[in-house]
């Protein structure tokens, strides 16, 4: 670090210090904001304190902005005169100046001028070019940006006057009425015509109501807030018209089935929990992206906005994790409380990834589904360092040996794909538990990796889709010395734990594309620090669970595997496994959601990398409905409509959760990964030293490219780098890199 770079870091820091200090002067609530004006805080405008203690600690190295809540909040609203790129709100300014008020006004970044009026004591509707073009008006779950934020200046400083009368219908015009739809109307599309909002919030409203319609069993409800959440930040934004929009989010609501053993939803309880995520939503307005003023391009580093997108992406948090879907029953259960009974710090979601494949190696090779699909599953269990995710595969592996199945058990470290199959040789079915999966990935799958370490990816990869059929080995030229293994019904169950950094860097975007990462169940935990078990349990699994265990290894009662089962457990014997039937009813259900989940999700992304994933999805619902048939009663398994919906909501959660954190670590670019991948280290180790980055986390970069992110990140105020004397007799001071606040 030159000494200017030193002393520009010195000077930013005042910068923003002065910033937060100004902010506290105000008086009002105030939050952060970046440079394109968005919100640096979790909930928005909603986190907005007054208090000086929390600015301080909100205001970090990535605020740039000053935002301030309008409407009720602060007691004012804004009429938001535009005057860039053409939008000329000063010639309806200037011709109204005559009726105009004197009033506060704040000069903008762009140009504009921001009318400062007293909230008029009802509800100021945010809107977007309605009273003319270039006049935008910001009430109620709106919010502006203040000075002493770069570019805003006070241009009077007026008292604030009451808005003018002539005025006031505009900024409080009466609330429409939600128009009622029919039923049949519901399953209808939104109208894209260009009535009741911009081209846009109509596209971005008919997206939701459709989610909405195509959410599984389990996900409903999270769907159908997260729409309300969305479409009332639209309104609120003034991308949708209030009326219109709430119209198609109650039709939508409606056409929502009840679950099957659940009980039936009322019209009216739908359409409140459809009208309470859209007030709720209606708080934090939303615009459409193109819509949201840049700040000049001098004013800015020329990669901020490209921060701004990764800083986005590591906001993104875990998928909730439904009470349906950990509502899985029997010998799952069963493991889940467990390892939830023993665990410090307990992680059932986790748990029940570990289940589902110690279950589903148990029964390999004995039972199939109506179409004759198996019990085998790679499960990537994926939490941060520390949050508890070690704890589940050690529970597994102590009931398995106690139950006295360890053959079942295979090793934890795969020296070459032939030590796989071979492992498959002593016994057809193997559950292989591996402590970091994604270094593993990394060791078989990077660039440059020996030959026998590349034939474990792809000798698994194959193995998958084999279960039910018969697996021919590799052909070597010496065949006395390594002759070819061919393996009936071969049934290998992965259960991986990794760090999400670790994971995606291994796989990169190339795994989307092959379809390999659609193989895998990712199972993210919700939590990445739970709470503490105040008395955790000594690992002692219950006679309960043995019995358990052991009767799903028996098979089922009274079929004929083609002789003893012991003599038929043999990777050169084939066995006829139990068919485990489906009810009528539990059939009619799968299929309807092949037809509304799977096949119109297939539809909307083909063509596209996330195909891969969300083609498996069916897949894997009917193995998980399977497993959880099998699990319930080992003895007389049957799939009920109650599985079915379980694997589905499962299924449906894990593509999910892979698509979403493929958004958050895949890059676009090759500087987008490099910036992406230095922030990642950054935020898990920081404070941390390049040399740590090197040395101890391996950030393989030349020197050159690394003096490159690390300057880009720190100009661009996504990092801290914080010079520290060096140790007695050295002399040479440290360079410490953290993300967000300034280390000690």
């Amino acid at each position: 670090m030159t000494r200017s770079f030193k002393d520009y870091m010195a000077q930013r820091q005042a910068v923003i210090t002065a910033m937060a200090d100004a902010a506290i002067a105000t008086g009002l609530p105030v939050f952060p904001c970046g440079p394109t004006k968005q919100p640096m805080t979790a909930h928005g405008f909603k986190d907005a304190s007054a208090d000086p203690d929390t600015i301080r600690r909100m205001f970090g190295p990535t605020a740039t902005m000053i935002g301030c809540p309008t409407g009720e909040a602060t007691g004012f609203v804004v009429v938001d005169v535009d005057v860039k790129e053409n939008r000329q709100g000063s010639a309806w300014l200037n011709a109204n100046s005559h009726r105009m008020p004197q009033t506060r006004t704040i000069r903008t970044g762009s140009g504009g001028l921001h009318l400062y009026f007293k909230w008029p004591g009802q509800r100021v509707k945010n809107q977007n070019d309605k009273i003319a073009p270039g006049i935008d008006i910001r009430g109620d779950g709106g919010y502006v940006i203040i000075p002493p934020s770069p570019g805003y200046q006070v241009a009077d400083d007026a008292p604030m006057a009451d808005v003018p009368e002539w005025l006031l219908p505009a900024l409080c015009p009466p609330e429409p009425e939600a128009q009622p739809v029919t039923l049949a109307a519901a399953r209808t599309n939104v109208s894209t015509s260009g009535e009741g909002g911009t081209p846009y919030g109509l596209t971005a409203l008919e997206a939701e109501c459709n989610a909405i319609r195509r959410a599984g069993f389990g996900t409903q409800e999270h769907t159908l807030n997260a729409a309300g959440l969305k479409i009332g930040a639209l309104v609120a934004g003034g991308e949708l018209e209030e009326g219109p929009a709430l119209s198609e989010l109650l039709a939508a609501a409606r056409s929502i089935p009840s679950q099957p053993g659940k009980p039936k939803w009322s019209i009216s309880q739908l359409e409140t929990k459809a009208r309470r995520a859209f007030s709720d939503g209606k708080r934090q307005p939303r615009e459409a992206p193109d819509r949201i003023p840049a700040t000049p391009a001098n004013e800015i580093h020329p990669a901020a906005l490209l921060l701004a997108k990764l800083a986005q992406r590591q906001s993104i948090q875990p998928l909730p994790v439904s009470d349906d879907i950990m509502n899985c029953g029997g010998v799952l259960q069963l493991i889940v409380e467990e390892c939830t009974r023993t665990a410090i710090r307990p992680q059932p979601f986790l748990a029940l990834g570990a289940a589902i494949c110690a279950v589903g190696i148990l029964a390999g090779r004995k039972y199939r589904g109506p179409t004759d699909l198996r019990t085998n599953f790679y499960v990537a269990a994926i939490a941060e360092s520390g949050a508890g995710k070690d704890h589940a595969p050690e529970v597994v592996r102590r009931a398995i040996f106690e139950a006295g199945l360890g053959r079942y058990l295979g090793g934890e470290n795969l020296a070459s794909g032939r030590a796989v199959l071979s492992s498959l040789e002593g016994h057809p079915a193997r559950l292989f538990q591996i402590d970091e999966l994604g270094l593993f990935l990394r060791t078989i799958t990077g660039k440059n990796v020996p030959g026998h370490k590349a034939e474990i990816w792809s000798e698994l990869l194959k193995l998958y889709s084999r279960a039910k059929g018969v697996y021919g080995g590799t052909e070597y030229a010496d065949q006395k010395q390594n002759a070819r293994v061919n393996l009936q019904q071969p049934h290998a169950c992965l259960y991986g734990l990794t760090t999400p950094s670790t994971f995606w860097s291994a796989l990169e975007g190339g795994a989307l594309l092959d379809g390999s990462l659609a193989r895998f169940l990712a199972f993210v935990t919700e939590d990445h620090r739970p709470a503490r078990n105040d008395n955790p349990g000594v690992i002692k699994p219950s006679e309960r669970l043995l019995t358990a265990l052991k009767a799903v290894a028996a098979g089922a009662a009274g079929h004929d595997y083609g002789g003893d089962l012991g003599a038929v457990m043999s990777a050169v014997t084939a066995m006829e496994p139990y068919s485990v039937p489906m009810t009528a009813e539990a059939s009619t259900l799968h299929r309807k959601h092949q037809d509304e989940d799977e096949d119109a999700w297939a539809t909307r992304v083909a063509g596209t990398p996330q195909a891969a994933i969300v083609n498996r999805v069916g897949e894997n619902a009917a193995k998980l409905a399977l497993l959880r048939a099998i699990s319930g009663d080992p003895a007389k398994p049957v799939i009920t409509p109650q599985d079915v919906a379980w694997g589905w909501a499962l299924s449906i959660h894990c593509a999910r959760t892979l698509l979403k954190d493929a958004e958050r670590f895949i890059a676009e670019t090759e500087y987008e990964r490099k910036l992406n991948k230095a922030l990642e280290l950054i935020r898990r180790h920081g404070p941390v030293t390049e040399a740590a980055l090197v040395n101890r986390h391996r950030w393989r970069l030349p020197k050159r490219d690394r003096t490159d992110v690390l300057q880009t990140l720190v100009a661009t105020g996504m990092v801290n780098a914080i010079e520290q004397p060096g140790g007695p007799g050295s002399g040479k001071p440290t360079t410490k890199y953290v993300v967000g606040a300034l280390c000690e």
